[in-house]
């Protein structure tokens, strides 16, 4: 298994790309940035979308990906909270702004878009893998994933302000977390109004969960915002010495594999 970044940031630029993640070409989360980063013939393998909430940066490209694989005549899975699924569908999928991509144009065939239900605390196989939903803290419902195959598990955090104990204490805990580190500290208001963690939030999930006797995963900071790119990833940067843990930025085009020891 691995995992390639296709969009690792809050907002869009040249080169920078809404937040989204495909896992061994085939299964995403979120669709932030997933048609613009992806060549028809890849859009065509991808079966499956896990969504973590209802925000335009993590779900824009729904439509754009069904009505391409309508063209192609191919077909995916959506899943994500109901709630979620619902905000989407009324605003993005059902044929006012966009094609309606989760209607069949013939009897007994498939949409292009299916979407499915998938609730905080479940675990299911999705695709082969081994997929859980945990709640995470932010204005709309929203859930975070881990995902596993093989024994190796990467975890994606979805947009939170906290709540990361709940993948550093999971039965099956992510190796990998991919976490939302959206400003710099001097934006620390504005981030717990949004819920996004700034690096001195993240401290304090790495030092609660150090002193419940747990393991850090391998960090990488995702969802960040280009206005203030430098000054974070310099926080970035001295929280990583610090606590010496394994922290890092994500990048668009990254690509994250499973060690070889393992």
């Amino acid at each position: 298994m691995n995992v390639r970044i296709l969009g690792a940031r809050k907002m869009e630029a040249q080169g920078a790309r809404h937040a989204c993640f495909l896992i061994d070409d085939r299964l995403a989360v979120d669709a932030g940035g997933l048609t613009g980063a992806l060549a028809l013939d890849e859009q065509d393998r991808v079966e499956g979308v896990l969504i973590t909430h209802s925000h335009y940066d993590h779900c824009r490209d729904l439509p754009t990906l069904g009505l391409n694989l309508r063209d192609g005549g191919g077909s995916a899975i959506a899943l994500g909270e109901p709630a979620a699924l619902r905000v989407i569908y009324s605003h993005l999928l059902d044929g006012r702004i966009y094609s309606d991509s989760t209607s069949v144009r013939e009897p007994g065939g498939r949409p292009p878009l299916a979407l499915r239900p998938f609730a905080p605390g479940e675990t299911r196989t999705v695709l082969g893998y081994e997929a859980s939903g945990l709640r995470v803290d932010h204005p709309v419902p929203t859930m975070g994933y881990i995902v596993s195959a093989g024994g190796w598990r990467v975890g994606f955090s979805g947009d939170t302000g906290g709540a990361l104990m709940g993948f550093f204490a999971h039965p099956t805990p992510p190796d990998v977390l991919l976490v939302d580190v959206s400003w710099p500290d001097r934006l620390r208001d504005q981030a717990e109004q949004a819920r996004h963690l700034t690096p001195a939030m993240l401290r304090q999930e790495i030092l609660a969960a150090r002193e419940a006797g747990l393991a850090i995963p391998r960090l990488i900071a995702v969802h960040r915002s280009l206005r203030t790119e430098s000054e974070l990833l310099r926080e970035l940067a001295a929280l990583q010495s610090e606590l010496q843990v394994d922290l890092e930025p994500g990048y668009e085009d990254m690509v994250i594999e499973r060690p070889a020891r393992l």
